[in-house]
């Protein structure tokens, strides 16, 4: 009787997982409540052999579809224009999208696996953000294969616009951008310069 109960039990939770995937429900009914708080440490390589790599801390803080986020170098802010870097980093929020919870994402959670959970989760969203004397906005979008997203940046000297991938390394999330930069508001051919870096976080 007690191995018909655990069977009962593994096909009821097959079936909401399925029709709750399929419905909607669980992003409504679960995710929407559940918070989530991650910390890590972030990278920038040298952009050239005369300059150093940056390091600091990122997290990222939530509830359901609400999240906000921060990335701090600490001491960069001795080396940057305090237009574009502050002691206070950069800061922004945003919101997820037309979530999509796979049997992948459910097996990466049972797994304690909160960063294949991520990558195998389908969903769309957009973000604001702001640093120093710059604000930004951009989208993003995971499709359980790819997850690509785009940016701009409105800057009181520069502004940047362009895309961004995220891919798993081993340990690590890499954001590989490539983007463009010119002087603010003054987009033309000949004061564009066009730039590919890898992040790390």
């Amino acid at each position: 009787m007690e191995k018909n109960v655990k069977i009962a039990l593994i096909v009821t939770l097959i079936l909401f997982l399925t029709l709750g995937t399929a419905s909607g429900a669980i992003p409504e009914l679960i995710f929407n409540q559940v918070p989530y708080n991650y910390t890590g440490y972030a990278s920038v390589p040298a952009l050239s052999n005369n300059t150093g790599s940056l390091g600091g801390v990122c997290g990222i803080q939530g509830k359901g579809e609400k999240f906000n986020f921060y990335i701090i170098m600490p001491g960069a802010e001795n080396y940057e224009d305090p237009l574009c870097y502050t002691k206070d980093g950069l800061k922004g929020n945003g919101t997820i999208q037309n979530l999509h919870v796979t049997y992948k994402t459910v097996l990466a959670l049972l797994n304690h696996d909160f960063r294949t959970a991520m990558f195998q989760t389908m969903f769309t969203g957009k973000f604001n953000m702001s640093c120093a004397a710059w604000t930004g906005y951009g989208n993003f979008s995971n499709n359980g294969t790819s997850f690509p997203g785009s940016f701009k940046i409105d800057g009181p000297d520069t502004d940047f616009e362009g895309t961004f991938k995220l891919t798993q390394e081993n340990n690590r999330i890499a954001i590989v951008s490539d983007y463009i930069c010119y002087p603010h508001a003054n987009k033309t051919p000949e004061n564009t310069r066009h730039v590919n870096q890898t992040y790390y976080v």
